[in-house]
């Protein structure tokens, strides 16, 4: 792991989770971007980045083993969530906290529109190549913006065993909530507790089947997520909510090889929750058909994606490549492609910079 990684962590250090409505993605883009071999650029990114941050709020209750289900998706108790797994990780090692807490933040995973298991997966990544003190408060970082914005979705995930349809013929049986109007919710979040009232998608969660192979349905998911971009490119604002469904489920593969199987199993149904509930909420379209074809060079993708110095194409075109290394299809391709297009208009040939592009809906 580069050095710029560490140096990005500490720039960032006493940030708040949140700016403005938006999730701080900060320490994600600097994992992406090396990620994608592109070390040089963390800190120039980084650094502008910080200026538009907020400074994390005081603290206001500790929490403990025994009353932290109180504060569970309380985003003003954001502060003690950080102190309270700032010290889990110093009284145990962090896988431990990782496997003790995975099952209790496994049903909240649609809060933020998954962000907190994004910026927790991403942490794992790090500590994989060495567990230092700024590394594990990144993972406490994570954890605890994963517990204060927790959002649990209806239905009740079922067994492994559970579910026959792949991804694909499950989205074919999903009714679209918002199909005939625009909603006025401004937030994936806002969006997504507005499914407790629509009951066609309470059994949303066990329709997928659970491959052996837990990489299998991920895969899957991000295959034909990708494909549903192209095909809503006549929705702009739907764009974010359908790049949330693939970075999301890619991070998880950073987690799975450090937890037990039973945690798998749960946290491969909750994904798949949140991104059948991202299709049920802003789902206009069936998914494009897939492309044989694309004359795309990776590397070329890569560092056109970084010269944008946008936070959404640079995570979106790490995942479409992660995934892509997997399953070599060329709608990873594509789809990076069209994000890239789509978030960063130009001026006077050049590209605008950091966010150039804000979305309707806000990524949390």
């Amino acid at each position: 792991m580069s050095a710029a990684y560490d140096d990005a962590l500490r720039i960032l250090t006493g940030t708040n989770s949140e700016y403005g409505g938006r999730t701080n993605h900060g320490s994600t883009v600097a994992m992406a971007l090396i990620e994608m071999d592109r070390p040089d650029a963390v800190l120039p990114w980084v650094q502008r980045y910080r200026h538009r941050l907020e400074g994390r709020q005081p603290t206001k209750k500790m929490l403990t083993r025994h009353n932290y289900s109180t504060a569970l998706g309380v985003m003003g108790r954001a502060s003690d969530w950080v102190a309270f797994f700032q010290r889990e990780l110093v009284e145990r090692d962090w896988k431990v906290v990782l496997n003790n807490w995975m099952p209790r933040l496994a049903p909240g995973l649609a809060g933020a529109a998954g962000n907190g298991l994004l910026r927790v997966a991403h942490a794992v990544r790090s500590l994989e190549e060495g567990a230092g003190n700024l590394r594990k408060a990144e993972l406490a970082e994570g954890l605890a913006y994963w517990a204060a914005r927790y959002l649990n979705l209806p239905g009740i995930p079922a067994g492994a065993g559970a579910g026959r349809l792949t991804p694909v013929e499950a989205l074919a049986v999903i009714k679209w909530q918002n199909q005939d109007e625009q909603p006025e919710f401004r937030q994936i979040s806002e969006g997504l507790r507005g499914l407790r009232g629509f009951t066609p998608f309470a059994g949303v969660i066990n329709l997928a089947a659970l491959p052996a192979d837990p990489g299998e349905l991920i895969s899957q998911i991000t295959e034909i997520f990708v494909r549903l971009l192209p095909a809503h490119r006549e929705f702009p604002d739907l764009q974010i909510p359908f790049i949330k469904a693939v970075v999301v489920p890619s991070a998880l593969r950073s987690l799975l090889p450090y937890l037990e199987p039973d945690t798998n199993t749960l946290l491969l149904r909750y994904a798949w929750q949140l991104v059948a509930a991202l299709y049920t909420v802003f789902g206009r379209a069936k998914p494009a058909e897939a492309h044989d074809h694309a004359a795309t060079d990776p590397m070329q993708l890569r560092n056109q994606a970084v010269a944008t110095g946008n936070e959404f194409v640079i995570i979106f075109t790490a995942a479409c490549l992660r995934e892509y290394g997997h399953l070599p299809r060329p709608d990873y391709l594509l789809a990076a492609v069209q994000a890239r297009e789509m978030f960063t208009p130009q001026t006077q040939g050049r590209p605008v910079g950091i966010d150039p592009y804000l979305p309707r809906y806000k990524d949390q």
